[in-house]
Protein backbone atom coordinates (compact mmCIF):
# COMPACT_ATOMS: atom_id res chain seq x y z
CA UNK A 1 0.00 0.00 0.00
CA UNK A 2 1.25 3.46 -0.82
CA UNK A 3 0.26 6.76 0.62
CA UNK A 4 0.42 10.07 -1.09
CA UNK A 5 1.13 13.48 0.24
CA UNK A 6 -1.27 16.33 0.55
CA UNK A 7 -0.24 19.80 -0.48
CA UNK A 8 -2.80 22.38 0.72
CA UNK A 9 -1.59 24.93 -1.81
CA UNK A 10 -2.55 22.61 -4.67
CA UNK A 11 -5.93 21.64 -3.23
CA UNK A 12 -8.88 23.19 -4.98
CA UNK A 13 -11.02 22.22 -1.98
CA UNK A 14 -13.51 20.38 -4.18
CA UNK A 15 -14.19 23.43 -6.34
CA UNK A 16 -15.17 22.92 -9.96
CA UNK A 17 -15.60 25.05 -13.03
CA UNK A 18 -19.39 25.34 -13.06
CA UNK A 19 -21.58 27.56 -15.16
CA UNK A 20 -23.70 29.65 -12.79
CA UNK A 21 -26.87 30.88 -14.43
CA UNK A 22 -27.75 34.44 -13.39
CA UNK A 23 -31.43 33.53 -13.87
CA UNK A 24 -31.06 30.61 -11.45
CA UNK A 25 -29.47 32.88 -8.83
CA UNK A 26 -32.28 35.39 -9.34
CA UNK A 27 -34.86 32.65 -8.65
CA UNK A 28 -32.99 31.64 -5.50
CA UNK A 29 -32.72 35.26 -4.40
CA UNK A 30 -36.46 35.74 -4.92
CA UNK A 31 -37.15 32.81 -2.58
CA UNK A 32 -34.76 34.19 0.02
CA UNK A 33 -36.06 37.74 -0.13
CA UNK A 34 -39.68 36.63 0.11
CA UNK A 35 -38.80 34.46 3.13
CA UNK A 36 -39.81 31.21 1.41
CA UNK A 37 -36.94 29.23 2.89
CA UNK A 38 -38.88 26.95 5.25
CA UNK A 39 -39.25 24.01 2.85
CA UNK A 40 -36.74 24.57 0.07
CA UNK A 41 -36.96 21.04 -1.28
CA UNK A 42 -40.54 21.70 -2.37
CA UNK A 43 -39.91 25.33 -3.41
CA UNK A 44 -37.33 24.52 -6.09
CA UNK A 45 -38.16 22.86 -9.38
CA UNK A 46 -36.56 19.54 -10.28
CA UNK A 47 -34.69 21.31 -13.09
CA UNK A 48 -33.22 23.85 -10.67
CA UNK A 49 -32.39 21.09 -8.20
CA UNK A 50 -30.33 19.39 -10.90
CA UNK A 51 -27.99 22.41 -10.96
CA UNK A 52 -26.29 21.41 -7.69
CA UNK A 53 -22.84 21.59 -9.34
CA UNK A 54 -22.94 25.35 -8.72
CA UNK A 55 -22.37 24.56 -5.04
CA UNK A 56 -18.75 23.81 -5.92
CA UNK A 57 -18.06 26.82 -8.13
CA UNK A 58 -14.97 28.82 -7.26
CA UNK A 59 -14.74 32.35 -5.88
CA UNK A 60 -13.98 33.91 -9.27
CA UNK A 61 -17.16 32.48 -10.74
CA UNK A 62 -19.22 33.78 -7.81
CA UNK A 63 -17.60 37.21 -8.06
CA UNK A 64 -18.58 37.40 -11.73
CA UNK A 65 -22.21 36.45 -11.13
CA UNK A 66 -22.71 38.49 -7.96
CA UNK A 67 -20.77 41.64 -8.89
CA UNK A 68 -23.85 43.89 -8.93
CA UNK A 69 -25.61 42.40 -5.90
CA UNK A 70 -26.10 44.52 -2.79
CA UNK A 71 -24.94 43.47 0.66
CA UNK A 72 -28.54 42.68 1.62
CA UNK A 73 -28.96 40.46 -1.43
CA UNK A 74 -25.70 38.65 -0.68
CA UNK A 75 -26.79 38.00 2.90
CA UNK A 76 -30.13 36.67 1.61
CA UNK A 77 -28.18 34.29 -0.66
CA UNK A 78 -26.03 33.20 2.29
CA UNK A 79 -29.25 32.20 4.05
CA UNK A 80 -30.50 30.39 0.96
CA UNK A 81 -27.30 28.41 0.36
CA UNK A 82 -26.97 27.55 4.05
CA UNK A 83 -30.47 26.08 4.14
CA UNK A 84 -30.34 24.36 0.74
CA UNK A 85 -27.34 22.34 1.91
CA UNK A 86 -29.45 21.04 4.76
CA UNK A 87 -32.60 20.49 2.67
CA UNK A 88 -31.06 18.60 -0.26
CA UNK A 89 -28.23 16.14 0.50
CA UNK A 90 -26.75 16.37 -3.01
CA UNK A 91 -26.30 20.12 -2.47
CA UNK A 92 -23.92 19.61 0.48
CA UNK A 93 -20.68 21.37 -0.42
CA UNK A 94 -18.49 21.37 2.69
CA UNK A 95 -15.44 23.60 2.21
CA UNK A 96 -16.59 24.47 -1.33
CA UNK A 97 -19.86 26.06 -0.15
CA UNK A 98 -20.96 29.24 -1.93
CA UNK A 99 -21.56 30.70 1.54
CA UNK A 100 -17.80 30.92 1.91
CA UNK A 101 -17.35 32.65 -1.44
CA UNK A 102 -20.20 35.08 -0.74
CA UNK A 103 -18.73 35.87 2.67
CA UNK A 104 -15.37 36.59 0.99
CA UNK A 105 -17.12 38.92 -1.46
CA UNK A 106 -18.73 40.74 1.46
CA UNK A 107 -15.39 41.02 3.26
CA UNK A 108 -13.74 42.44 0.14
CA UNK A 109 -16.40 45.17 0.23
CA UNK A 110 -15.63 45.92 3.87
CA UNK A 111 -18.69 44.16 5.30
CA UNK A 112 -18.37 41.74 8.18
CA UNK A 113 -21.14 39.34 9.18
CA UNK A 114 -22.63 40.41 12.49
CA UNK A 115 -22.90 38.21 15.56
CA UNK A 116 -26.59 37.54 14.95
CA UNK A 117 -25.88 36.21 11.46
CA UNK A 118 -22.98 34.08 12.68
CA UNK A 119 -25.23 32.54 15.34
CA UNK A 120 -27.93 31.94 12.74
CA UNK A 121 -25.41 30.13 10.52
CA UNK A 122 -24.32 27.85 13.36
CA UNK A 123 -27.93 27.09 14.31
CA UNK A 124 -29.00 26.28 10.77
CA UNK A 125 -26.06 24.33 9.38
CA UNK A 126 -23.84 21.42 10.23
CA UNK A 127 -21.23 22.56 7.68
CA UNK A 128 -18.24 23.31 9.87
CA UNK A 129 -16.54 25.32 7.11
CA UNK A 130 -19.05 28.14 6.81
CA UNK A 131 -18.77 31.09 6.82
CA UNK A 132 -14.97 31.39 6.52
CA UNK A 133 -13.80 28.19 4.82
CA UNK A 134 -10.98 25.87 5.70
CA UNK A 135 -8.38 27.30 8.07
CA UNK A 136 -5.68 25.46 6.06
CA UNK A 137 -6.17 27.54 2.94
Amino acid sequence: MTTGTWDPSSNNNGKVNASISPDLIQRFLALAESDQLADLASQITAEDQSQFVIMRADLTQWKNVLADYSEGQLIALIRFFTLIEMALPEWAAGAASPVISINKILKSRGHKLDKEMLLWLKENSDNRFIPNGSPLL
